[in-house]
């Protein structure tokens, strides 16, 4: 147990001593180099004071531009959905031919066939037979036989006092085992 302790102790020390060592290798390692495709330098920087008057001077349309690296193609104003609305009601609707569903359960039905009927049938037997006709093969007595009082078997023939000596017996030969094996095993161990 003593030993037990000392061998924890001597493993925490350990792993405190791993630790302060880990984190002094990683603050004097050197860090990571950026490449040039996960950072990207600003070279110039303009600001435009009238954005919508340059815009309108040049078209003849207020249509505000849409920017060439966006990859979002969603509308963001009002006037952009409404746009969008009007070119879909101007499209044909695509003649869609309904595509015929499956029927996945048509191998599944059942194929219903008339079993063939046998008729087997001798001439020996009568015509008018019936199956609720009950043939009387027991023997039929009318008296009732006597009560037998005098032959009595099961529980009741066992005394009390057999019973008690059995149990004595019992546990006798099961205390005689018990020992026997504590004996064996002292013996073995020896």
């Amino acid at each position: 147990m003593i030993t037990e302790l000392v061998m924890n102790r001597i493993r925490q020390l350990l792993l405190a001593i791993v630790g302060v060592l880990k984190r002094a290798m990683c603050c004097f390692s050197r860090r990571r180099k950026l490449s040039a495709s996960e950072c990207e330098v600003l070279n110039t920087v303009s600001v435009d004071r009238y954005p919508n008057a340059t815009r309108s001077a040049g078209h003849g349309k207020n249509v505000p531009e849409k920017d060439w690296n966006s990859w979002d193609d969603s509308p963001k104003t009002v006037e952009e959905h409404i746009e969008r609305y009007r070119e879909t009601l101007a499209q044909p609707p695509s003649p869609t031919e309904p595509q015929p569903e499956m029927d996945y359960f048509q191998d599944m039905t059942p194929q219903i066939s008339s079993q063939p009927k046998i008729c087997i049938a001798t001439e020996s037997e009568p015509s008018d037979f019936s199956r609720l006709v009950a043939k009387i093969d027991i023997p039929v007595v009318n008296e009732l036989e006597d009560w037998n009082e005098g032959d009595r078997n099961g529980w009741d023939d066992a005394d009390e006092t057999t019973t008690k000596q059995l149990i004595r017996e019992t546990r006798k030969e099961l205390r005689a085992q018990r020992h026997q094996n504590r004996h064996q095993l002292e013996t073995s161990y020896a």
